[in-house]
């Protein structure tokens, strides 16, 4: 069922890449998903952000502070 599930991924992506070609301007084009639902999607979390404001200015902070070391 997985290896099922991959290929009719790997057929949307594929149909989704050449309906975007084939567009005039950035607005029509579609992502895999629009294309047409597949069982799989209810687990994709598109829009949703994986971390909380306060985790991101913290994860910068410590980017800066290596930064600073090096």
């Amino acid at each position: 069922m997985i290896k099922c599930n991959l290929q009719w991924e790997q057929t949307r992506y594929l149909a989704s890449m050449l309906y975007n070609v084939n567009c005039n301007k950035k607005a029509q084009m579609i992502t895999p998903d629009k294309l047409f639902p597949l069982p799989q999607d209810i687990f994709l979390e598109r829009g949703t952000p994986k971390s909380t404001k306060e985790e991101m200015q913290n994860f910068l902070k410590e980017i800066n502070t290596r930064k600073i070391k090096k």
